[in-house]
């Protein structure tokens, strides 16, 4: 049986305690040489882009691939993900993909707050007010106790509007004028934005600070500036390979001999211990988020198990031939 699982569907079989565990596991399974990933792949695709990515998961019994477009059409509706059973081959699913896409992106900062942030962390700063910047906050509160959160977007009625959105959902939030308010003597901050300059200065760290980065995952992006990458101790992605040509926040300081390549090491490393992480509470850690399929076929696998035992979404022709 394969089966389609619109955005609602598969958004109502999964919450974020289901992706940051699905996470969590998937990158163990990937440390002890259990999974696999394929970096991003890009093509042009007339003013946008065609984006796709792909992984192994042996340990869930699937594998799959991500399938999305960029800047040239509205809807998201494209954005799908091709589920398969991994001993026969078979399509499990065909799941549309632009929020369990976002739910994946914050399980990941999840699962390297609660492995590289101090135990003790308890305030968080945000720069952006997108639909990402919420679930990372969603993320990072399920993994320490939050009890302050200020929040910055270039646009004040906008981020007003945010954090009366995350107080609804009992986040303690509110806005600041500034990026750099944001970020002052916050123990965990996090950049959710598309810029193309830096929005986070180094500068502002406070030791022992964790920085979840999530936005420059295009060559023209950057959220951080040079210093903010050379005071962090720990340096982490959730593929370097993918890193050296896609992550500027990390290729710009390499490039100006701020960031030796051999510090970065992946999420999978951490989660599995075979890599250090953080070993003192003063050291500054920053995980350089990218986006890779690894999670993705976590998540789409649970999802379409809860499906199969629930009858929810909707079943395709046979394709089998």
């Amino acid at each position: 049986m394969t089966l389609f699982l619109d955005e609602t569907t598969v958004l109502g079989l999964i919450d974020m305690d289901d992706a940051i565990a699905e996470v969590e596991d998937a990158f163990h399974a990937s440390g002890t040489g259990e999974a696999s990933t394929v970096p991003r792949m890009r093509a042009p695709l007339g003013n946008g882009t065609l984006r796709i990515t792909a992984a192994v998961l042996p340990a869930r019994g699937f594998y799959g691939v991500k399938v999305s477009s960029s800047a040239v059409f509205d809807s998201d509706a494209g954005r799908m993900f091709y589920l398969y059973e991994h001993e026969t081959g078979r399509l499990a699913a065909a799941v549309q993909v632009f929020g369990l896409g976002t739910l994946r992106t914050g399980a990941v900062s999840g699962v390297a707050t609660k492995y590289l942030a101090n135990p003790d962390a308890t305030s968080l700063g945000v720069i952006g007010t997108g639909r990402q910047a919420h679930t990372q906050v969603s993320a990072v509160s399920r993994v320490r106790d939050i009890d302050e959160i200020r929040v910055f977007g270039r646009d004040p009625e906008r981020r007003s509007r945010f954090c009366a959105a995350l107080v609804e959902d009992g986040h303690p939030a509110s806005p600041v004028d500034t990026a750099e308010a944001a970020v002052r003597g916050a123990d965990i901050v996090v950049t959710a934005t598309t810029a193309t300059e830096p929005v986070l200065q180094g500068a502002w760290l406070a030791p022992g600070a964790h920085v979840n980065a999530i936005g420059a995952n295009y060559e023209h992006r950057r959220e951080l500036d040079t210093p903010a990458v050379a005071r962090a101790s720990v340096v982490v992605t959730d593929n370097p390979e993918q890193a050296r040509f896609e992550a500027s926040d990390l290729t710009r300081p390499a490039a100006e001999g701020a960031l030796d390549w051999e510090q970065v090491v992946g999420l999978d490393e951490i989660v599995s211990k075979t890599a250090p992480g953080r070993e003192s509470q003063h050291q500054i850690t920053l995980f350089e988020s990218l986006g890779v399929a690894l999670g993705d076929v976590a998540l789409v696998a649970r999802a379409y198990e809860r499906a199969v035992a629930t009858g929810a979404g909707e079943q395709l022709p046979d394709l089998t031939g």
